[in-house]
């Protein structure tokens, strides 16, 4: 049998198959006892481009010290999601993507960093990738899970984003996915982790939830165990126009415990969180403030205030982590340092943005963060517009003035700009 010809024809009926659903989703319905449900079917997903080019001094190829380069990057990325829904009760829903990568840097420690990543005690593998000298391929689950609403639960199992918090450029809660405010893509971009999600809602005013991600210790997959894994068990309560929650667990063998409060005052949103983590017997904080104000014109205006308690510069045994886990790469012990936590240099900064929207075809977003004990600020512009439907193009700019000794985390665009140009169309 021609396997080569079978797989050809194979993938051609799949891809017209999907092509056929994106215009026509597929609904069927059926009884199950006195009740009609219905199964619906649909894919959607988007196509993106993004080039990015900036120069630094801090490119690792496979020496240990850093050096100067200018890299330049073009991903290409088409993502589908299938989505299922079984009556109002179950949902399945999976982001898949195929990933062409095409660098100056590919074969160098931080391309590995930037795009690729680690995935040290990850429970399985979901993805496949190649690479050579010019390219990078990458075939991945970013998102697969299963969603069950049973009453006034819901139970989420698979690959998922987990977040907690209010804050809009640091969230001192998220500490699943602690995301860099210099991480153009955003959230919905952040890799997902496999978890367990369980959220009751025993009254309209509050909610009660649990997440347990389980991994791996040392790499090795039958050595999993509870207390090495995350487990978190979250209470939110709502009063008025105050949110109120409270956050306590066990990431890697340390203990946390966190709140979050989001509250109205003068037509402004005022949030305030905190996160304690209790490291080889210290405790260390985290936490934030922030004002956002919305005018009726499209305008908001956004302050924020963020502190690490745990940052890089004060200790040293992270910072020896840190800089192992890029030129060596990743084993347990430095895993447990650097894994879910907010790898910052320094511990005091702020933030200003500034966004604006009009008539849904184009926004504007002017962002400054300031490194108070680096010396260093930096500016990150960036403007999106709705070229023809559902085709944006967005441009992304970071520059940064960096004048103290000691290291920020801006030092790699000090007098260096990043930039970004992205071409999204979704289907």
């Amino acid at each position: 049998m021609n396997y080569t010809k079978w797989v050809q024809q194979f993938s051609i009926c799949i891809a017209l198959w999907f092509l056929f659903l994106m215009k026509h989703p597929f609904v069927y319905s059926y009884e199950l006892g006195s009740n009609n449900k219905s199964i619906y079917f649909s894919l959607s997903g988007y196509y993106k481009n993004l080039f990015i080019g900036y120069k630094t001094n801090e490119y690792y190829d496979n020496s240990t010290y850093p050096q100067s380069k200018l890299l330049l990057t073009d991903v290409n990325r088409i993502r589908l999601s299938p989505n299922c829904d079984i009556g109002n009760t179950i949902a399945f829903h999976a982001d898949i993507d195929n990933e062409i990568i095409v660098s100056n840097y590919t074969q160098s420690k931080t391309f590995e960093a930037s795009y690729i990543g680690f995935s040290y005690n990850e429970l399985y593998t979901d993805s496949y990738d190649y690479q050579n000298d010019d390219m990078y391929y990458r075939f991945k689950l970013h998102r697969a899970y299963i969603k069950a609403v049973a009453g006034k639960s819901t139970i989420t199992v698979g690959k998922q984003l987990v977040r907690f918090g209010s804050g809009k450029i640091w969230n001192p809660l998220d500490i699943v996915n602690p995301i860099s405010p210099i991480r153009f893509e955003g959230a919905e971009e952040t890799k997902g982790v496999n978890a367990l999600r369980l959220e009751l809602y025993p009254a309209n005013f509050f909610e009660i939830g649990f997440v347990y991600v389980p991994q791996r210790k040392n790499n090795e997959l039958y050595s999993s165990s509870f207390s090495t894994s995350v487990y978190l068990l979250r209470n939110k309560i709502v009063i008025g126009s105050t949110e109120v929650a409270f956050l306590v667990g066990n990431i890697i063998e340390r203990n946390i415990v966190g709140a979050d409060i989001a509250t109205t005052v003068h037509d402004g949103l005022l949030r305030v969180s905190v996160l304690g983590n209790k490291i080889d017997g210290h405790v260390y904080y985290v936490g934030g403030a922030g004002y956002e104000y919305s005018f009726e014109w499209g305008l908001t205006l956004l302050l924020e205030y963020f502190y690490n308690g745990y940052c890089l510069n004060k200790n040293p045994e992270l910072l020896n982590a840190y800089y192992e886990s890029i030129q060596y790469g990743m084993n347990q012990k430095r895993y447990g340092a650097v894994a879910y936590n907010f790898l910052t240099f320094n511990e005091h900064y702020a933030g200003i943005s500034i966004m604006f929207s009009g008539a849904s075809l184009f926004s504007l977003q002017a962002t400054a963060i300031v490194d108070f004990q680096g010396k260093g600020v930096i500016g990150i512009p960036t403007a999106s517009y709705n070229i023809i439907e559902d085709c944006d193009l967005m441009f992304y700019l970071m520059y940064a003035i960096v004048t103290g000794n000691k290291p920020s985390d801006f030092s790699s665009f000090d007098k260096k700009p990043f930039i970004a140009f992205e071409l999204k169309y979704y289907f």
